[in-house]
Order: structure tokens, then C-alpha cells, then sequence
């Protein structure tokens, strides 16, 4: 049965001070463990018959006793006041991070090789607290972030949006790279004319380290010709480890195989010269969940 808008739904106050005198056995008692006067009790029952229309309680000598609609309505209350006090508890939890959850959107690179270690701090400052995690290319996340399926993210090349705060969040560079017995290998830069006589492994057209790799190239007035095109920065460390040609990927993601040894990574000389990879952290001015407050206080740290 729909209740109407209009019906006066009962007082959690007084459905609590009904339940206690029935735990308790009296007025007396229930005020007592409720930290309020035995008049303050009555006036609560009062209204609540009131509001019910019939006696919750019959008297009997000196005690009180619940009456038929009293006994009808008591597991009614208890499962309102439990839902009252699980609501409570959820609410004081979430609020000091001892529970919540929170979604974010990050850009596959930030998401495979920066974010981790992010995370893996907030979990430790706030084990109770669940995160997913959204990884795919900026462009996409950007339309989930502006229709709410994520509540921030760490997208690469996006504009000042209206209602949203930007806060640069990593900056990296793209490098050539090379196994350690090519004869590259020694180098720190080469000239991008030499590009030509190697077979180049690439992200795909589409990607942002496609357009970057593109922009560069095209204002030095060159052509970039790739043999290999991969979805997955992990594919185009392979096929360079497995000898198959030279990469181009960020920094941050050869960075664990320059501590190794198995790969080394070159600079693109004059006129291409360094090219550069701005990471945002972007989110809502307004930011409800404290769970991603605490989360983007971090990552802006």
C-alpha cells in the first residue's frame, strides 16, 4: 500500500521512547536509560496514540502492558528504530572514513604505473573505504566524469570546464626506446630523421600518445611512419624486448625496466626535441562524498 505525501509519517523520537518502555518495563526505567524525563516519556507515547489512533498500552494494577494494537505495532517499531540506528551508525562511519566508497576515472597510463601507490596509501589510512577504479583513454572518461559515473578523474589534454576544478596532476615525456644491445643503446638522443631506417612501434591513431607523437612531428615538418600499432603500453614494451623494433611510450612507463637494465630510453633530437605529457586531476567544485574529498586531497598532495 502507497502511503500518501500528505500522511504524517510517526516521530523516530517517539517510536524509539515506545520501544524503550517496553525493554525497559516502565516509564520510570525508559526515561532513565533515554536521558530524558518521565513526562517528557508520556508526552512522546501520548502523541504517538495520537497519531496511531488506539491505546498502545493497557494498564494492569500498577504496571503496563502492551495492548493488542501495542503488540501489533512493536516489531513494526523495533525494525524502524534498528533501520534509524543502522542508518546512523552508516552515516557517522562514513563520515569519519571508517566505511564509504568512492569512483574514479583515470587515464590508462596514470592507472596502470602513478596511481597504485596512491591508493595503496588511502587504504592504508582508510582500509573500510571501497574504490573503484575506471581506467580507459581521457576522452572517454571525460564524458563519464560530466555525467556522473565517476566522480573524478585523472584525464590527459582536457580544457577548464564550467562547475570543475583542474589541478595539474603528473607530468611525463615521451622516449624512444631500445633493448640494451642496439646500437642505440649508448645513446641519449638520436635525430627522428634516423626513425626512418627502424621498425617503430607505436600506441594506435586515436591515443594521446598517437596525437602527441603526431603534433610533434608534423611542426617539425616530418613524417611518422609506424610499422607496429598497439592498444597497451605493456604490447609495445614486448615486441621491442622480443627485438621486433624501437618503442615510443611515456617515461613513467619504462621506468621499471630502466631500474633493470632490459631497456633503455633515448630522447628525439632537434627539431622534435622533448615532447611533453600533462596529466589533470579534474573534479566538481563541490564534492559530496567525503570519501572522495579525502581521495583527491591525497592525489593533490
Amino acid at each position: 500500500m502507497l502511503i500518501s505525501r500528505n500522511a504524517k509519517l510517526p516521530n523516530p523520537a517517539a517510536l524509539r521512547v515506545f520501544v524503550t518502555v517496553v525493554e525497559e518495563g516502565g516509564v520510570g526505567r525508559a526515561a532513565l536509560a533515554l536521558g530524558i524525563t518521565q513526562p517528557a516519556v508520556s508526552q512522546y507515547l501520548r502523541a504517538l496514540e495520537e497519531q496511531v489512533g488506539h491505546p498502545l498500552f493497557e494498564r494492569q494494577g500498577r504496571h503496563l502492558v502492551l495492548s493488542r494494537v501495542g503488540q501489533a505495532l512493536l516489531p513494526e517499531a523495533r525494525r524502524v528504530v534498528q533501520a534509524l540506528e543502522e542508518f546512523q551508525r552508516v552515516s557517522q562511519a562514513m563520515g569519519r572514513l571508517e566505511l564509504g566508497e568512492v569512483t574514479l576515472g583515470a587515464a590508462t597510463t596514470m592507472a596502470t604505473y602513478v596511481l597504485p601507490l596512491f591508493l595503496k596509501n588511502f587504504h592504508d589510512a582508510h582500509p573500510g573505504v571501497r574504490v573503484h577504479v575506471e581506467s580507459g583513454s581521457s576522452e572517454r572518461l571525460a564524458e563519464r566524469l560530466l555525467i556522473g559515473e565517476v566522480e573524478f578523474a585523472v584525464l590527459e589534454g582536457v580544457e577548464h570546464w564550467e562547475g570543475y576544478e583542474r589541478h595539474l596532476f603528473y607530468e611525463d615525456e615521451l622516449v624512444l626506446i631500445v633493448p640494451p644491445d642496439h646500437p642505440w643503446a649508448g645513446r641519449e638522443t638520436i635525430p627522428p630523421e634516423w626513425l626512418k631506417e627502424e621498425t617503430l612501434i607505436v600506441r594506435k591513431p586515436g591515443s594521446m600518445t598517437w596525437r602527441a607523437l603526431e603534433r610533434a612531428f608534423e611542426q617539425a615538418g616530418l613524417e611518422l611512419n609506424p610499422i607496429f600499432y598497439t592498444d597497451n603500453n605493456e604490447v609495445t614494451k614486448r615486441l621491442v624486448l622480443a627485438g621486433a623494433g624501437v618503442g615510443i611510450v611515456s617515461r613513467v612507463v619504462v621506468q621499471p625496466n630502466l631500474k633493470v637494465g632490459n631497456l633503455r630510453a633515448l630522447r628525439l633530437a632537434a627539431p622534435v626535441g622533448e615532447i611533453r605529457r600533462y596529466f589533470w586531476l579534474v573534479h566538481p567544485k563541490n564534492v559530496a562524498n567525503p570519501a572522495a574529498r579525502a581521495l583527491i586531497s591525497l592525489l593533490r598532495s
